[in-house]
């Protein structure tokens, strides 16, 4: 009896001690919750909104044109230069600048994007313009316009019967200082009234040839450009000249007569002539080189270039008259 007694109070100790245990033993794992709301999920951001907006890129709609105005170093320049800005689809000017011998640089800032004409204009040069775009791939460009006087040698040709000397050749040779410095001649041809102008000349002493340069039948006259004097104007009576048209005629039916015929030249050489005259033309996409004014003579042809062998022939050149001339070209 003793015994079951002490066995009782075994078992009463030891469920004590295991419930004392349990309430040291850590509690099961709980997802965190928040007074009053649900259950905040793992791995979701369910906070307030950041109050810092996101950077907005704004794409550019505003450029700058800026450039420079050039000139030769003999160039007149006028008092004043001005450089207008013009807006294409209406031909409206928005702007302009203005340059200065010595500040030659123009800008215009924050222009609209758009398509621009810039237009050189001044007092005594002559009206110079280029069209710009502006847009995000060239928001700023860079322009150079290049300022030309407009000093000018113009003229009237007629012939020994007064008649207007038409399409006939006019030379302008500058007369540089320095001995044997080249300078490009300025070419133009009379017009129906026998008139011609030759524009953008440079300040200085001009040698005339009216006719050809080198033609034993060509009047000259020397012509002086200044800045006081920009235009020069002179009256020329010249002989009656001669014409020949030159035809070639390329015989190979495979060639490319187009492009062959933008390589070619015709020269015509006036034979026993002294001084000597020579004269070479481009041949036009036909075929055809037109002489307009050839001092009556003997003459030899010879067709060239584009990799052909050079052919001649020879015929005479008649006062007042054209000659035709067919030069055929074999197989190349």
């Amino acid at each position: 009896m003793l015994l079951l007694l002490l066995v009782g109070v075994l078992a009463l100790v030891l469920e004590g001690d295991a419930n004392v245990a349990d309430e040291h033993a850590p509690a099961p794992p709980m997802a965190k919750s928040n007074a009053g709301s649900e259950t905040v999920q793992p791995g979701i951001y369910e906070g307030p909104e950041t109050s810092i907006a996101p950077a907005i890129l704004r794409a550019p709609t505003h450029g700058t044109i800026r450039g420079r105005v050039t000139s030769a170093i003999w160039s007149i320049w006028p008092s004043e230069v001005v450089v207008e800005l013009r807006k294409i689809e209406t031909n409206s000017k928005i702007a302009q600048f203005a340059c200065l011998s010595g500040e030659p640089n123009f800008i215009f800032e924050n222009v609209p994007f758009g398509s621009y004409r810039l237009k050189l204009v001044g007092d005594r040069i002559l009206d110079f313009d280029i069209e710009v775009k502006l847009d995000a791939e060239g928001p700023n460009i860079f322009q150079s316009m290049a300022l030309r006087s407009a000093a000018s040698i113009s003229g009237i040709v007629f012939d020994t019967v007064g008649s207007p000397a038409v399409n006939v050749q006019v030379v302008s040779r500058f007369q540089h200082d320095l001995e044997g410095f080249f300078v490009v001649p300025q070419i133009a041809n009379t017009d129906s009234e026998g008139r011609f102008t030759i524009e953008g000349v440079r300040p200085g002493q001009h040698k005339v040839f009216v006719g050809a340069e080198h033609s034993p039948l060509s009047k000259t006259e020397t012509l002086n450009i200044s800045e006081n004097s920009p235009n020069a104007f002179a009256e020329f009576t010249i002989n009656k000249f001669g014409m020949a048209s030159v035809f070639i005629e390329i015989r190979d039916s495979s060639a490319d007569k187009i492009t062959l015929y933008k390589k070619m030249r015709v020269s015509a050489e006036r034979l026993n002539s002294d001084p000597t005259f020579r004269l070479s033309l481009d041949v036009n996409e036909n075929g055809l080189a037109q002489f307009n004014a050839l001092p009556p003579g003997r003459y030899s042809f010879t067709a060239y270039g584009g990799g052909v062998r050079r052919t001649r022939q020879t015929t005479s050149v008649i006062e007042g008259q054209n000659s035709d001339i067919k030069i055929g070209i074999g197989k190349l």
